[in-house]
């Protein structure tokens, strides 16, 4: 007679800690960079965004980047240039 021993696969989800950025006391003035992913109407979305920031929360300048396509990743000195530049940093997809 064989002899098994059952084993549950079940474990808890591993959830890394996650630090995100502190929030700004006000947009109003920041310099906002928006990172376009060229997916069909990402560019629509992100403009209509930068122009409610303007006139509901009177953010100053907004720096764009265009993603050379989705599946490819940001230029990473564009980011660190963004990073560097804004106080605040959007990207959105499109479709």
């Amino acid at each position: 007679m064989s002899e098994y021993t059952l084993v549950n696969p079940t474990t808890e989800p591993v959830t890394p800690p996650f630090d995100g950025a502190p929030r700004l006391p006000t947009m109003a003035g920041a310099k906002v960079g928006i990172i376009d992913d060229s997916k069909r109407n990402a560019d629509v979305l992100l403009e209509e965004l930068a122009e409610v920031l303007r006139t509901r929360y009177e953010i100053g300048d907004v720096q764009w980047h265009r993603k050379p396509s989705a599946s490819r990743p940001a230029d990473p000195a564009a980011i660190a240039a963004l990073a560097t530049d804004c106080d605040a940093v959007v990207i959105a997809i499109g479709d």
